[in-house]
């Protein structure tokens, strides 16, 4: 899990992500405050401040010149350039204000793009020239992150990449929605912003900018690199680590690498200052077992390197993912009673070892699984002391953690001891960042560890009282418990109706219909997409709440159309843009408004659109094959048709799903159940043979047992609705609905049975548990294995652990478990639609058909 770093604003007692307030916005720079002069048009979005002369004309692609500073610098580097670019009538952009500024050196800043300050977009390589022989002298003598995509100009702060000016989109190689360049040709292709300089072959090169390239070439003044890279280990904006060979000896060590003025931390250190603060640390520290010895620091090519022991094993995040018994299908008791043992002798090394730690008066600082090497003896290491530190000295105080592992209340060493006492929890029930919104909930969490694993007396009550803040009441009430527990039992019981009321309830009561950025709240990026779409925006919500027959109000349609008209950059797709919007706009009885959404989003579909349900031609052509009936235009029904053709001709080309987008949602599992759609509207076969290539592409991707069928690219993950094997059993079932095959049957039996797991990290529809139950009910696997019943009920008894009362109401937790969440995708209205899909009321997800 990656350091607190969050895209929206998360503290201690707010209940939902939402943007910074003032105070934490950054200051911002004069030249943000300054209108645009006579003949210059302004336009300003969340990331960036833009000027342009009111005739510029500029070209589509080209040389752009990128400025990079450090913070003391920007406001006076800022002002150099805006004079320079207005003397010169230079279209150009900056980023308003220190916050956004640090943001993108922040050391879980995006790589390819960091360091970024202003860019400078010359016309042609004449200006391009000129701009950097005037404005080098003036700005060379300043320093700035080097600018990874970039090529150096000379040894000052500019920085030179060929790329779009102007935003053209077309799909990567993996099938997805990215910036694009033309080639000479005019097809679009990628605009990559690798972290790594690269032109493409086809781009003209000026001469000048050949011999600064062959000049960085022929320098020699770097001696040989002393170390081989076997392969990265880990990639931040602060730089690597890398598993290396010392060319010398040939002995493996970890090289960890940092970049200069770049992987800002929240103090405002760079990555260089972090890891010189490593090294004394380690040498601090060498005497004791348990800590990787350091063998040495160097430089090279700009960037510092700390060479240190290479301890063989695993880290103990991968060895829960792969060995935690909750998240394997199945209950072996004997599994359990091993994992116990073996998590409670890993806890037992770690205690002794930071003892020993803190005998030095050290603070390691970011104890959590991804800091703590197993090798395979069972002997344990810590690893990472990037932020170590000795209370009551000149060393800072830790300004990054891993959520879940660390608390306001615990300072100094007990920051460590709150640590591994989270760990006690979260190695058995990994649900710890839940305690960032109601630390009250600890114990409760603990009663659940402690049913589920052999653990010993006492364990409870121990981790009660060190992860219950001081003054904080723990948490006894069981009304959530015991109406999940209902539901789950009976889906039409009084109490089963009282959880629905209370998911409700909460819903409106989080409404805001005096905000323009956001109805309902949910994840962070219903705070920057218009906040109307189907997956984490009003669309969603108003859906779910008028398909479960609950009324809704007028304000809040009139919102949401309003919303999506006010969309800078609409997408057309089916839940990340208009067509999820025109869907709900239809189920709300307006039945122009959804067809203006149609209209707008036809414009907007392009070869650049994906391929898959989520915001993709499948979504697309599902949601104007509904419309067509639903609002009597057959003229709909052709352009479904003609998404289904334009599907087809990918699949043609098609000979795996890429990495990263099989399933439902993003894999060729969605536009399977549009050919399905096709077929039963057409009767052509054809369509029945397009679905099962479709389906075969992403069953390619599995692996596993017999029985529990996994996706194979990266670690095994759990088996979601969204992303996973739930989804394509859905994608699946709906199939072989029509056209039965033995072997088939036999895989999705298989993988229905993946989805009986004791545990799962997410509540939601799309990623969590909701998802998976919903998916069970939908394709009627209870009725084909009695089985998977106890599974079924298990998900929604325990959706309980995910849930907390909020407003009169309950609500459950989104993505991250940090922030409650309303959305369909990943929060409350998703968890209430699941429900009535295991009451046989809903399909499993809008527009999939019910069998």
């Amino acid at each position: 899990m990656e350091k607190a770093n969050h895209l929206a604003y998360c503290r201690a007692g707010v209940p939902f992500y939402d943007h910074p307030p003032s105070s934490r916005a950054g200051t911002p720079f004069p030249a943000a405050e300054r209108p645009a002069p006579a003949g210059w048009r302004r336009v300003e979005n969340a990331d960036w401040v833009y000027l342009s002369p009111e005739d510029a004309r500029l070209p589509d692609q080209g040389w752009k010149i990128h400025v990079s500073a450090t913070a003391a610098d920007a406001a006076e580097i800022i002002d150099t350039v805006w004079d320079y670019c207005l003397s010169r009538s230079l279209a150009f952009k900056f980023l308003p204000h220190s916050r956004a500024h640090q943001s993108t050196n922040g050391k879980y800043a995006p790589r390819g793009s960091s360091g970024k300050l202003i860019t400078l977009y010359p016309v042609d390589d004449a200006a391009l020239k000129g701009v950097l022989d005037e404005l080098d002298p003036v700005l060379g003598a300043y320093r700035g992150p080097y600018i990874l995509s970039d090529l150096r100009w000379r040894q000052g702060p500019l920085h030179l990449r060929y790329g779009g000016f102007a935003r053209r989109e077309c799909l990567s190689a993996s099938g997805e929605r990215t910036a694009a360049v033309a080639r000479p040709d005019g097809v679009l292709v990628p605009d990559e912003r690798a972290p790594v300089f690269r032109i493409p072959d086809w781009a003209p090169v000026p001469g000048f900018i050949a011999e600064q390239i062959a000049a960085g070439r022929a320098t020699g003044d770097e001696p040989a690199f002393p170390y081989t890279m076997e392969k990265a280990l880990h990639y931040s904006n602060g730089g690597g680590i890398y598993l290396a060979t010392e060319n010398a000896t040939g002995h493996r060590v970890v090289l960890r690498e940092a970049r200069p003025l770049a992987g800002l931390d929240g103090a405002g250190d760079d990555a260089v200052t972090r890891l010189h603060r490593e090294a004394a640390t380690l040498r601090r520290l060498a005497h004791l077992d348990g800590v990787p010895a350091l063998l040495g620091t160097f430089t090279a090519w700009e960037h510092h390197f700390l060479v240190q022991e290479y301890i063989e094993g695993r880290t103990l995040q991968q060895f829960t993912a792969a060995t935690n018994p909750l998240t394997v299908p199945g209950h072996d008791a004997r599994r359990r009673q091993e994992y116990a043992d073996t998590v409670l002798d890993i806890l037992d090394q770690l205690e002794r070892i930071l003892e020993d730690v803190h005998a030095t008066g050290t603070v390691f600082g970011d104890l959590s699984p991804s800091n703590v090497m197993i090798r395979p003896d069972g002997r344990v290491a810590l690893i990472d002391f990037e932020i170590a530190y000795r209370p009551g000295t000149e060393d800072p105080e830790p300004s990054i953690a891993t959520p879940g592992f660390v608390a306001a209340h615990a300072t100094g060493f007990d920051r460590d001891r709150y640590a591994l006492d989270s760990l006690r929890l979260a190695l058995f029930l990994p649900l710890t960042t839940t305690l960032d919104l109601d630390p009250a909930r600890a114990g409760r969490l603990a009663d659940v560890a402690a049913a589920l694993f052999p653990l010993p007396a006492g364990w409870t009550d121990r981790v009660r009282r060190a992860l219950t803040p001081p003054g904080v009441t723990a948490r006894t009430d069981r009304t959530a418990a015991d109406l999940f527990a209902a539901a789950a039992d009976d889906s039409g019981s009084p109490s089963a109706r009282e959880l629905e009321q209370a998911l409700v309830a909460a819903i409106r009561a989080s409404a805001t219909p005096e905000r323009a950025d956001r109805l309902f709240p949910g994840e962070p990026t219903a705070l920057h997409d218009g906040g109307h779409t189907l997956a984490h925006g009003a669309a969603g919500v108003l859906y779910a709440l008028t398909a479960t027959g609950h009324e809704t109000d007028p304000e809040h349609h009139e919102w949401l159309w309003r919303a999506a008209h006010r969309a800078t950059q609409p997408r057309p797709g089916l839940y990340d843009g208009l067509h999820g919007t025109a869907h709900t706009l239809s189920l709300l009885g307006r039945p122009d408004q959804a067809l203006d959404m149609v209209n707008r989003a036809v414009g907007l579909t392009t070869d650049a659109t994906p391929s898959g349900l989520y915001d993709g031609l499948a979504g697309i052509g599902l949601s104007l094959r509904h419309l067509a009936r639903a609002l009597d235009l057959p003229g709909l029904h052709t352009h479904a048709l003609e998404a289904g053709e334009r599907l087809a001709a990918r699949l043609s080309g098609a000979r795996h799903a890429p990495a990263g987008r099989t399933g439902l949602m993003r894999g060729w599992s969605g536009p399977a159940l549009l050919f399905l759609g096709l077929h039963e509207d057409t009767g052509e076969s054809r369509y029945l043979d397009l679905a099962r290539r479709a389906v075969h592409l992403d069953l390619d991707r599995l692996h596993g047992t017999a029985t529990a069928p996994t996706p194979s690219d990266g670690p095994r993950p759990l088996p979601t609705l969204g992303a996973g094997s739930a989804g394509i059993a859905v994608a699946l079932a709906a199939y072989l609905r029509h056209r039965p095959e033995e072997a088939l049957t036999s895989t999705l039996k298989a993988l229905h049975t993946a989805l009986d797991l004791h545990f799962t990290v997410y509540s939601g529809l799309l990623a969590g548990r909701a998802g998976l139950a919903a998916a069970l009910a939908h394709n009627r696997a209870v009725e084909r294995d009695p089985g998977l019943a106890a599974a079924l009920t298990g998900h929604i008894r325990d959706l309980a652990w995910h849930a907390l009362p909020h407003e009169g109401g309950i609500a459950t937790f989104g993505a991250q478990n940090m922030r409650l969440s309303m959305d369909l995708a990943t929060g409350t209205a998703g968890v209430l639609h699941a429900l009535h899909t295991v009451a046989g009321r809903l399909p499993v997800l809008p527009l999939v058909p019910r069998p």
